[in-house]
């Protein structure tokens, strides 16, 4: 089974190892700072302790700004998602804001369907996307708007609204930076509405004592309400005894000055001061000082109010030291990634590592190419400041863990884990995260590890952002090793010394990444004419001759003439290309293609023949036909080949004449690399009791996390992989995680059960008993804890062997569950002949039954049915608390949706399993 993919991403093409590639990458590193740098600047700012409106505008503009973009609007949906009503739209061209007016589902509900299950809509080509181009007539084409990048808005699971960004003038691809930056604007748009949503409770406290009285005692923030003659406290919440340690007792009756709760003087003053004067304090940042001596960072607002005849100042504190702290570790992240490129990099790395995780010693370090058994450091920090280099052996150290296992943390007794490592001892470490250094083809460099002299307290966050930094680590060093040796035959041809085909891909692209949203361009593909006749008649040498002598004409006559400013390369054996990055009108392509033509086709004279050949040529353009470089490529070679197919010497390329589709091709030959590679990814959807809301198990349903494509939803490749035995590996990998997962679920003392998805081929496997069996053994889970879904479609493919399948599976305990009943062909009485165990109701049935009379008669026979077979009713789809309890009325025993919750990564699931509990 498979669910709505939370984002959704432009296909890019991977990087290169050459110039181009490296300017590209700068382009994009300039464009993230550039993203950060704005979210930065409005933290800093204090944008979002203003009011909803204004921060908003804020937003819009300086989305605007940063994204360099002609429209940004902000949306948000009615009570009942019938409307989105526009809050704030920001116009580059006019510095202007507006708002009002609403967009109806009913007029545009492909765009509707699309927000409710993406967070972010990509649309490169508004007017042709599916999802987009029911706004062609009345919105995209009146003001000239190509492009769409609109992110959603969401709280708690729940849609909210949306960002809308437009590209006016012209088409633009969204990179995958620019569409998470869109995505964390949408975040914002949450902050403001939270912000506005506590200082709207704020203004209604201090307006009624009543409802004061019941929301103070029961507040997680520090609560504190003083006399405004002499600063004495008349009461303080359960927050302030828990978080300050003062007891309500102890603390009445005395003033904040004489606990010494303010610890900084200067700020107690500031506070007072702006009380006296304005009756009230919104957001004032402020140090406090802890009954045990610790001093935490809050954000303080007050109120002046009359209680009981009275004058007091009400304050509510947050706590912000954690924020504070992740927001200085994010911007030390920030400064070591903008560091300088080869050893510098690295020293910067190092130092700002263990400043923002306040290590005692981190280092970067590369294997020993002499022995390939140690490791010799490349840069070290520590606590007194940079620290000297050192060489030491892999064998019983952690180092040697790390580069077999990947990124690993002991967060205590490393030395005694180590005891062969001596130096650990020596150094009185406590606390250890390392993570490898890997090429690009997944050879170990080194690894990049901090170490700490305490036992660390959150480990998680510094495994996170050790990923983070040897990402980048891996690829500078990889960078310094390769690139001096690599750059030239990485980038050229070394027959005619013109650039290649990566070279040009890579230069296309960075031309791209600049290009204006009205810019244009054009990609030439030449492939000479009867070339092979040359090869078998004279020999390869007379071939290689030739192609030399028409690379010399092409450097030496191509810079003048309608020829000046095209970029050329030799992209194959007798193919060259012609890269106009700026291209002023469409009209002159077709001469400029026969002046290339003709150049070619004139005859030379090689090794005393005089030689002459045809030329095809085919035309593919930015942005009409393709927004990067191998698209570009693959289309302008589509329309040589028609050139050459159909005689006309030149063709433009045409859209509906282009027969393949590259996204398919690259993802059905990757699948089993990304198998292999552990690339694959399982995300848990509970599953719970409807009757009383308990935790009854979890769906595992995997994700791909693709090295240049980032996280692909299973609709978009588990139908290929069911193509092909790659899904029995998938299959297994899903089943290997989840029971690993069970088991650590199980470990922590939740009693649940564990749900996979079993394909059609590995129903069919003979062997499919003995593995699942051989995966149950492996992580000690109980056979009882797993069940299998599968689809009625699997079983009709061939009955017999998928009963006998079953019913080993069965007998060793495993549950059987029918997966989408109602959407296959089965027969009831053949279902009714297999060992099941349960039937799940298909999203499709679930979520209109309130509206439907016919999908309510169809949900409330099917569960009727399955009673009668003695099966357990599972509903899928679940999207409001309606739909949930009317499932429960008709006896449905447990469900899984939006509603209870969307599928989650392991670490975040095991979070809702804890506040479940709780």
């Amino acid at each position: 089974m498979t669910d709505s993919a939370p984002l959704s991403l432009d296909v890019r093409s991977p990087p290169e190892l050459n110039r181009g590639g490296a300017d590209a990458h700068a382009d994009a590193s300039k464009r993230v700072l550039k993203q950060q740098a704005a979210l930065f600047e409005m933290m800093r700012a204090g944008v979002m302790g203003h009011t909803e409106q204004e921060v908003l505008s804020v937003l819009t503009e300086t989305t605007a700004r940063t994204l360099n973009v002609a429209r940004v609007s902000i949306w948000r949906f009615n009570a009942d998602f019938s409307q989105l009503e526009l809050q704030d739209l920001y116009e580059s061209a006019t510095n202007r804001h507006s708002s009002g007016g609403a967009l109806e589902a009913v007029r545009y509900p492909s765009y509707f369907e699309a927000l409710k299950h993406s967070r972010v809509v990509s649309a490169t080509d508004a007017r042709r996307d599916p999802r987009t181009v029911e706004f062609l007539d009345h919105y995209l084409i009146p003001l000239d708007i190509h492009s769409l990048l609109d992110a959603g808005v969401w709280v708690a699971g729940s849609r909210h609204g949306v960002v809308c960004v437009e590209s006016v003038g012209g088409r633009r691809g969204w990179t995958p930076d620019e569409q998470q930056f869109c995505g964390s604007i949408a975040d914002l748009v949450v902050i403001a509405r939270e912000n506005e949503t506590r200082r709207s409770a704020q203004t209604e406290l201090t307006a009624s004592v009543e409802r004061f009285t019941r929301v103070f005692r029961l507040s997680p923030d520090l609560m504190v309400v003083t006399r405004a003659s002499d600063g004495v406290v008349v009461d303080v919440n359960e927050g302030f005894e828990r978080q300050t340690g003062y007891l309500r007792a102890d603390t009445i009756g005395r003033t904040m000055v004489e606990m010494g709760l303010w610890a900084i003087q200067g700020q107690r003053e500031s506070w007072v001061r702006e009380v006296c004067e304005h009756g009230r304090v919104r957001g004032l940042e402020v140090e406090l000082r802890m009954r045990d001596g610790e001093i935490r960072t809050y954000q303080i607002s007050a109120e002046r109010c009359v209680i009981e005849g009275e004058e007091c100042i009400i304050s509510i504190s947050r706590d912000f030291t954690a924020a504070k702290r992740h927001e200085r570790i994010v911007f030390e992240i920030a400064q070591g990634v903008a560091a300088a490129t080869g050893e510098s990099f690295f020293r910067s790395l190092v130092e700002r590592l263990q400043l923002a995780l306040d290590a005692d010693i981190a280092f970067v370090g590369e294997l020993d190419r002499s022995s390939a058994t140690g490791i010799r450091t490349i840069a070290v920090h520590t606590r007194a400041g940079v620290g000297l280099p050192f060489r030491y052996d892999l064998d019983g150290s952690p180092c040697e863990t790390i580069l077999s296992s990947g990124v690993c943390a002991y967060p205590c007794d490393v030395a005694q884990l180590f005891p062969r490592d001596t130096a650990l001892a020596e150094k009185q470490i406590q606390g250890y995260v390392g993570a490898p250094l890997m090429s690009a083809d997944g050879v170990a460099l080194g690894l990049i590890s901090v170490m700490f002299k305490q036992p660390i307290e959150h480990s998680e966050m510094a495994v996170q952002l050790m990923r983070i930094f040897a990402t980048r680590a891996s690829a500078e060093l990889e960078r310094r090793d390769q690139l001096a040796e690599l750059e030239f035959r990485a980038n050229h041809d070394l027959l005619t010394r013109l650039p290649n085909r990566p070279a040009l891909e890579g230069r296309i692209d960075a031309t791209l990444a600049a290009a204006r949203p009205d810019g244009r361009a054009a990609l030439l593909l030449l492939d000479l004419d009867r070339f092979k006749e040359v090869n078998d008649t004279l020999g390869h040498r007379v071939g290689d001759k030739l192609i030399e002598a028409i690379a010399r004409r092409i450097r030496a006559d191509a810079p003048s003439g309608l020829l000046k400013g095209c970029e050329f390369a030799r992209t194959g054996g007798d193919e060259f290309a012609a890269w106009i990055p700026y291209l002023d009108s469409t009209e002159s392509l077709v001469s400029i293609a026969a002046e290339l033509r003709h150049m070619v086709t004139s005859p030379v004279e090689v090794g005393g023949y005089r030689l002459e050949v045809g030329a095809s040529v085919g035309i593919a353009l930015f942005p009409a036909h393709a927004n990067t470089a191998s698209e570009l490529l693959r289309c302008a070679e589509i329309a040589m080949y028609q050139a050459k197919r159909h005689g006309s010497a030149i063709t433009i390329y045409d859209r509906a004449s282009d027969p393949y589709s590259t996204r398919r091709l690259a993802l059905m030959s990757e699948l089993s690399a990304a198998v292999r590679d552990q690339q694959l990814e399982v995300f848990y959807q509970p599953r719970t009791v409807l009757a009383t809301g308990m935790t009854a198990g979890f769906e595992a349903l995997v994700r791909w996390r693709h090295p240049q494509h980032g996280l692909i939803m299973p609709s978009q490749f588990v139908p290929l992989a069911e193509l092909s035995d790659v899904i029995r590996a998938l299959t297994l990998n899903v089943l290997d995680q989840a029971l690993r997962q069970l088991q650590a679920w199980q470990q922590r003392g939740h009693s649940m059960s564990m749900s996979v998805n079993l394909s059609a081929r590995n129903l069919m496997d003979p062997e499919c008993g003995d593995q699942i069996e051989a995966l149950l053994t492996k992580h000690a889970v109980r056979p009882d804890s797993l069940e299998l879904e599968i689809t009625e479609s699997a079983i009709i493919a061939d009955p017999d062997r998928a009963t006998a399948t079953l019913s080993r599976l069965h007998d060793l305990g495993v549950r059987i569950a029918i997966d989408d009943f109602g959407t296959g062909y089965s027969s009831l009485s053949h279902l009714r002949r297999l060992p099941l165990d349960a039937l799940k109701i298909d999203v499709s049935f679930v979520t209109n039954m309130l509206k439907s009379e016919q999908d309510a008669a169809i949900v409330a026979s099917t569960i009727g049915l399955a009673h009668s077979l003695g099966l357990t009713v599972v509903a899928e789809g679940i999207e409001d608390a309606s739909t949930q309890t009317r499932l429960s009325e008709l006896g449905c025993e447990e469900g899984q949706g939006f509603h209870i919750s969307a599928p989650m990564p392991s670490i975040a699931a095991t979070d809702w399993l804890e506040a479940s509990r709780r």
